[in-house]
């Protein structure tokens, strides 16, 4: 049962490596869509992020390369947004870290109530036990006849339980004082 409350739920590393890993990669597309021209031909700035206020392209005319500003600006949009992004999966982690404690210390509330349940299983078996000792003590004491009665009453199970108990001279001296259908389901009882 210790071993349960130190184990985590598995799914948060998942969860964890999942967000890590998109932000590795959003990082990696982001560095080669921003790759200087000429780096990849499919990579770099396209036209619209690359365009100047006022300039526009004439067919002939190569597109000018993007000014250092507007590079720079990008970067920090992406800085900006990585931020964001780390902010909220550290509020999340925190988050996580508040859930597990609170979920480890119900699981030990819950370890100590089961325990405390299966103590009193025991001292509930124990007692059970000394009422069983104290009432075959009592039928050993009785005479046949009066034993017989009082187990003509009590349920099959008791009974059988009880002439179980006592020793086979005695309670074969009470069965045969029993009803025949009763000493019958008593006697089947006791074969098992």
């Amino acid at each position: 049962m210790e071993r349960a409350a130190t184990q985590t739920w598995p799914g948060w590393n998942v969860l964890a490596c999942c967000l890590l890993a998109g932000l590795l990669g959003k990082i990696a597309i982001s560095a080669v869509l921003m790759a200087p021209k000429g780096f990849a031909p499919w990579v770099g700035p396209r036209a619209s992020e690359a365009a100047t206020p006022g300039k526009t392209e004439t067919p002939g005319e190569k597109q000018a390369a993007p000014t250092v500003p507007r590079v720079l600006s990008l970067l920090e949009k992406e800085r900006q947004t990585l931020r964001t992004r780390e902010q909220a999966v550290t509020a999340k982690e925190e988050h996580l870290r508040v859930l597990k404690a609170e979920v480890e210390t119900r699981l030990k509330e819950l370890n100590a109530i089961q325990q405390r349940a299966m103590e009193f299983l025991e001292e509930e078996k124990r007692m059970q036990g000394e009422q069983n000792r104290h009432l075959v003590a009592t039928l050993e004491a009785m005479p046949p006849d009066r034993a017989g009665k009082l187990l003509e009453k009590m349920d099959d199970e008791v009974a059988a339980q009880l002439l179980r108990r006592l020793k086979g001279k005695e309670a074969g001296a009470i069965l045969s004082l029993l009803n025949p259908d009763k000493a019958a389901r008593l006697s089947q009882k006791l074969l098992k």
